[in-house]
């Protein structure tokens, strides 16, 4: 598929030093990564010009050469992860906003850190707590309809304003996808400083630099 477009996952080698095989969820996330850059670029939302350039440039143009490899930026990676991109984007169309939040809410699970915490007793149930979530919702995306399942839900919400330009109500995704639900009533994932930072890394250019128009 177009490298772009391409799964996370797909960029970062297994732990035995191989590179990932395509799945049917890498495909579920690709189409979630052309859904996002159609929306950014042929929808209303309220990034500013100057902002959506770089967004389209660091979540899916940048790359980084290394070894011989075409690979994504950090990010793309951390924009998985946290779910910020689509947060910050502001969709103004109300169902384009809530199937790009679905999707990512659950894909981001694929990405979240499952290392056990070294602290107190808080830290570990915390730990704990949210590896069952992670697990749960990985188990969803094994249903090979849960795509499907999630448009319909949302397709069929009369709550939705699916007009074109028309101002995000928003819904209550917790009515049918409780895990949904959950996730997006966490709020913003907490992350430290570093991880915060989602621009380019050193030694990181575009393939097609200059050919983004905004």
């Amino acid at each position: 598929g177009t490298w772009q477009f391409l799964a996370v996952r797909l960029f970062e080698k297994t732990k035995d030093g191989a590179v990932p095989i395509q799945n049917r969820i890498d495909d579920v996330e690709s189409f979630f990564h052309v859904a996002t850059w159609i929306a950014l670029q042929h929808t209303s939302h309220g990034l500013t010009p100057q902002a959506l350039k770089s967004i389209l440039n660091n979540n899916f143009d940048a790359s980084a050469h290394i070894d011989g490899r075409i690979l994504a930026t950090e990010a793309r990676r951390l924009n998985m992860e946290t779910g910020r991109l689509i947060q910050n984007a502001m969709f103004k169309n109300g169902g384009i906003s809530a199937v790009l939040e679905g999707m990512s809410l659950t894909l981001r699970e694929r990405y979240t850190s499952t290392r056990k915490p070294q602290g107190d007793d808080a830290a570990l149930a915390k730990w704990k707590s949210d590896d069952e979530y992670r697990l749960d919702v990985l188990k969803e995306l094994d249903d090979r309809e849960w795509l499907e399942k999630l448009l319909r839900h949302f397709l069929d919400d009369e709550k939705l304003d699916w007009q074109t330009e028309g101002t995000r109500k928003g819904t209550d995704i917790s009515l049918k996808y409780p895990l949904l639900g959950k996730r997006q009533n966490e709020g913003s994932v907490q992350t430290n400083d570093s991880r915060n930072k989602a621009g380019r890394r050193d030694g990181m250019s575009s393939p097609h630099e200059g050919s983004l128009q905004t």
